[in-house]
């Protein structure tokens, strides 16, 4: 098109003439002139409209050059052909290349803004983005400086960075270094290690960009200043503290250059010694430690010889302080005892750690040293007089009192004090396989106590009862009238008692059979409403209640399934009573039926189907909703209280539920029927197979007892006769 207009106007321009020659030449200068141009505007838009977008694109996308290239010139065709259609007379025509044009310059930078949205980095190092650290990840953002969603530095991404970002958003956190790192990258110079400053100004490092693992505060990139204040804090670090030695073992002077190797500080009250491995200074005072010399060693020397000879010791709890003088100590107000040779070693095992120990006797210890005489046992007198003796100086394991040396009065208590304790302790018999006197001197052989309740107990030896402390009595012919006047009211007592259990008994029975006969009333009446019910009900619903029922629901459809059979197929279980709820939104038993089945999976689900029915009074899910209280809620007392409430309203795994807690000891009957056997017998009447035979256990334990207890008046009775026996030989 381009060349058709100028063709037209060189053809105006020469129209006047009608020279051959001249209209060859003048279109070859045309030709030439449109060659020219076009070799120009190839170049100009190559060099600089491709080098400053389409390159750019392709460095985005990593494309090969030939293909960029390529791109160059299909938008160049693109770019005349909506340029022609600009000039064109057409408005509909200049409107679509206008459009056109501004299609494709509107679409490379949306091209280059989708290519670099989720890079960080251009491929010569420069930062496309920012970014800040959050506790979670790294937030990146367009531009640095404060970052108006957190109000911290976005800093600019450098390429030294991008590894140690990536670490991050993997979850990776920061590590405190502990030795001498590289604090900054060798070929660019960028801080690769992050510090924060304790508020006593001490300085951390750590290998990562976050936030102080104790504090939370962000870590801030390493500076020369920090690094050079951090070498300083390492320096310090370095040197070392004086440290105590023992001059006893430690030499004075080096052996070689005969310079001195230790320095020492002497007390301004007591002109004690103290030496040291190197200079420094006093830990609790603050003053300069002096450097040893002869004359000082020979001042320490002939100190220790001073005090040596009149040196003192005071136990404290956790060492021994000696003094110089014997008497009280001013600083903790106890007895300074006069240092011995023989306290010496034991005073060294204190020190060590060692504590005083009982000495359990026999054989009996050596309490003074055979030498000296000096006492080497330690004692301790409790309120009561009894005497504690120990190997060591020390306090007292219980009471906390210090231990005192023994002396002769404190060894003679002592062996005494052991010598009652050896005393043989009365022991209880059989007053039916002991004779009650002696044959030969007619003396008393035997001591009894007896209890507020009219009970006897019997011993060999004088002596007192063991549980209450009362003295124990000999036996008289007076007590054994005694005797038998008790034996025969308790008898009596156990006739009596005997008798009202019987009763009892009967009552019980004829409740429970009363009992019996209403609970299997209703529950025809019930399973007759349940079966018309059922020629009602959808398979689902036929499916939720053979998977799921309760066999002991008085209000289930068909015979139900245990827990064992229901968590065999519990997904199906889930699945159909779901969908009959939904059919049948009115139906409680579907609802608590799917509530039964979700116990194996989703409990809280369950908690919440099984508190709603409770609260519209459906008799089976009080057990359920119990248990999950006492198990996962840790609820006892409202546990509890759900059974009670199922057991009014006639749920008989709540009465076997509410008979474990009374087993376990977590409720207390209220009245006779609730009783183990009474709930019991109303779950088993109900058709609760494991309440019958819960029921017959408890029988057969009452029966027992009630055996026992006959076989206790026999023996009563065998005793009164004996008693007799012994009454009348005594009198003649």
């Amino acid at each position: 098109m381009l060349v058709e207009k100028i063709r037209e106007a060189a053809d105006r321009a020469f129209a006047f003439k009608t020279n051959p020659l001249r209209s060859i030449l003048a279109a070859a200068g045309c030709l030439l002139v449109l060659f020219v141009a076009a070799w120009v505007l190839d170049k100009i838009f190559v060099y600089f409209l491709a080098r400053s977008y389409v390159q750019e694109v392709a460095d985005v996308f990593d494309l090969n050059k030939h293909l960029a290239n390529a791109l160059v010139y299909v938008t160049f065709v693109a770019l005349v052909f909506f340029g022609g259609l600009t000039i064109s007379l057409s408005k509909r025509r200049r409107l679509v290349g206008l459009l056109g044009v501004f299609v494709l310059m509107v679409g490379q930078s949306l091209i280059l803004w989708r290519g670099t949205s989720k890079e960080i980095i251009s491929r010569d190092g420069s930062a496309l983005k920012c970014y800040v650290i959050t506790r979670d990840g790294v937030r990146y953002g367009e531009r640095p400086g404060i970052d108006p969603g957190t109000g911290r530095q976005c800093r600019a991404v450098t390429p030294e960075m991008v590894e140690r970002l990536r670490e991050y958003e993997k979850g990776n956190r920061p590590t405190q270094i502990s030795g001498t790192p590289t604090f900054f990258n060798l070929g660019t110079g960028e801080p690769i290690v992050w510090y924060s400053k304790t508020k006593n100004g001490e300085i951390e490092l750590f290998d990562l960009m976050g936030f102080h693992p104790s504090s939370g505060e962000e870590l801030l990139p390493i500076a020369k200043d920090v690094v050079e204040a951090w070498s300083l804090q390492k320096q310090k670090e370095a040197r070392q503290a004086p440290t105590p030695i023992d001059p006893e073992k430690y030499a004075f002077f080096d052996p070689i250059t005969g310079k001195a190797r230790v320095w020492y500080r002497r007390a301004d009250k007591t002109g004690d010694f103290e030496f040291y491995d190197r200079e420094g200074f006093d830990p609790r005072t603050g003053d300069a430690l002096a450097v040893v010399s002869r004359d000082v060693i020979a001042a320490w020397q002939q100190y220790k010889r001073d005090s040596e000879s009149q040196k003192c010791y005071v136990i404290t709890k956790d060492a021994v302080r000696y003094g110089n003088k014997p008497g009280i100590d001013s600083a903790t107000g106890k007895e300074c005892r006069l240092l011995t040779a023989e306290l010496l070693q034991r005073l060294r095992e204190y020190e060590k750690g060692n504590r005083p120990k009982p000495i359990k006797a026999p054989p009996d210890p050596v309490f003074f040293d055979l030498r000296t005489g000096e006492p080497i046992v330690w004692y301790y007198k409790a309120r009561s007089g009894a005497i504690e003796i120990f190997d060591l100086m020390g306090f007292h394991p219980e009471s906390g009192e210090e231990l005192l040396p023994v002396n002769r009065d404190i060894v003679e208590a002592w062996k005494a004090q052991r010598q009652s304790e050896s005393v043989r302790a009365p022991q209880r018999i059989d007053p039916e396989k002991y004779a009650f006197f002696d044959p030969l001197t007619g003396n008393a052989r035997v001591w009894y106590w007896r209890s507020q309740k009219g009970e006897y107990e019997f011993y060999d030896a004088p002596g007192f009862q063991p549980h209450t402390g009362d003295a124990l009595v000999v036996v008289t012919k007076d007590t054994l009238e005694q005797l038998k006047r008790d034996a025969e009211a308790r008898q009596k007592e156990l006739e009596q008692q005997r008798l009202k259990i019987e009763q009892q008994q009967r009552e019980r029975t004829e409740r429970l059979e009363r009992e019996t006969r209403e609970a299997a009333q209703r529950l025809d009446e019930e399973r007759k409403k349940r079966e018309a019910e059922l020629q009602r009900e959808t398979q689902a619903a036929n499916l939720c209640d053979q998977l799921a029922g309760n066999p002991t629901d008085p209000q289930r459809s068909g015979p139900g399934a245990s827990f064992d059979a229901l968590k065999a197929r519990v997904s199906d279980a889930v699945a159909n009573c779901e969908l009959a709820v939904r059919q049948y939104p009115d139906q409680l038993r579907f609802q608590y039926q799917l509530g039964r089945s979700l116990q194996f999976g989703d409990r809280n689900r369950a908690y919440e189907i099984h508190r709603k029915l409770v609260s519209l009074r459906y008799p089976a899910a009080y057990d359920n909703l119990g248990w999950i209280l006492y198990q996962d809620k840790k609820n006892i007392p409202e546990a509890v209280n759900t059974f009670r409430m199922g057991v009014r309203l006639g749920d008989p795994d709540s009465m076997v539920s509410l008979a474990e807690m009374i087993d376990r000891k977590y409720a207390v009957p209220t009245d006779q029927s609730e009783t183990k056997i009474s709930l019991y017998a109303r779950a088993g009447a109900l058709g609760h197979q494991g309440a019958q035979r819960a029921l017959q256990v408890e029988q057969a334990n009452e029966a027992k007892a009630t055996q026992d207890l006959a076989v206790q008046q026999q023996q009563q009775r065998l005793m009164l006769e004996m008693l007799g026996t012994i009454v009348q030989n005594v009198r003649r």
